[in-house]
């Protein structure tokens, strides 16, 4: 329950490799901690168990590189004009920066511990957030990220019928996609900030739910939501236990299962994934 309330932003723009993963957004909340970890002292690394000293200054810092991210994206969108195509590879290129700088940081901070702790953080894990973060998360999701895309479903199939559509219905696609990206910022930089990097879950989800439920957003967001949470404990789980008692963190997981299964989905669901 830490990633699926973010899984359906990239439906609002028509591409089926867009999410907060493939446009930067959890690389850049992934800087954010990193410059508050290391450079704020914002948390350290006991035992291989991350404790954070201020769990709110490090989820601040996230938001604020994810926002950054966000207002990049915007500006490619609408003032490069670039298509959902040139945006999602821009997007990913960005990530790479993001990435070399993470390494850069680690690579100039000499503190062995401090050092540690980022790494072992982007492994991206479940077992390393306590209860008080685990209680931000979850008000953040209830209150905010999940009423929010659960409010706009009709309107994400109305921009998705197209944007004149949307207007002649008195409403702003503009507006929606600034405010769903936000929200998607939000929900992305909470996560990321205690868990780490879970990728391919934001990807795979939605395809799953598809092919159950169909592309109506009433049905489709909820449902992927679940399948969000299904995928995330069955990854966690096949992790603590595969080569038990070593414990592979549900990142890794995600991303070795993730990126076949995603091929798949995509090869598959060209047929069925888009039915209403």
């Amino acid at each position: 329950m830490v990633q699926e309330h973010i899984i359906h932003f990239f439906l609002i723009y028509v591409a089926y490799l867009v999410s907060p993963f493939t446009f930067g957004l959890s690389f850049a909340a992934s800087l954010g901690v990193a410059v508050a970890l290391l450079f704020l002292q914002g948390g350290s690394i006991q035992r291989f168990q991350i404790y954070f000293y201020n769990p709110f200054i490090v989820s601040i810092f996230a938001f604020l590189f994810s926002l950054v991210q966000v207002m990049v994206i915007l500006l490619l969108a609408y003032k490069a004009g670039l298509g959902a195509r040139a945006l999602v590879l821009s997007a990913i290129a960005i990530s790479f920066t993001y990435q070399a700088i993470l390494y850069l940081l680690q690579y100039l901070i000499l503190n062995e511990i401090l050092t540690s702790t980022v790494v072992f953080w982007t492994f991206g894990d479940l077992g390393r957030i306590s209860w008080g973060e685990l209680y931000l998360v979850a008000a953040v999701s209830l209150a905010i990220v999940i009423p929010y895309l659960l409010y706009r479903s009709i309107d994400y199939d109305l921009i998705l019928s197209g944007d004149e559509l949307t207007k002649s219905a008195g409403i702003s696609p503009e507006r929606i996609r600034l405010e769903t990206t936000i929200v998607a910022a939000l929900g992305t930089a909470i996560a990321t900030s205690f868990v780490g990097i879970i990728g391919f879950i934001c990807l795979i989800a939605p395809h799953v739910a598809r092919l159950i439920v169909g592309g109506g957003h009433k049905y489709l967001m909820p449902t992927s939501m679940l399948m969000g949470a299904i995928i995330l404990i069955i990854s966690d789980t096949v992790g603590r236990t595969i080569i038990a008692p070593t414990i592979i963190p549900v990142g890794i997981m995600t991303s070795m299962v993730g990126a076949p299964l995603l091929v798949y989905l995509l090869i598959k669901g060209g047929k069925y994934g888009h039915r209403d």
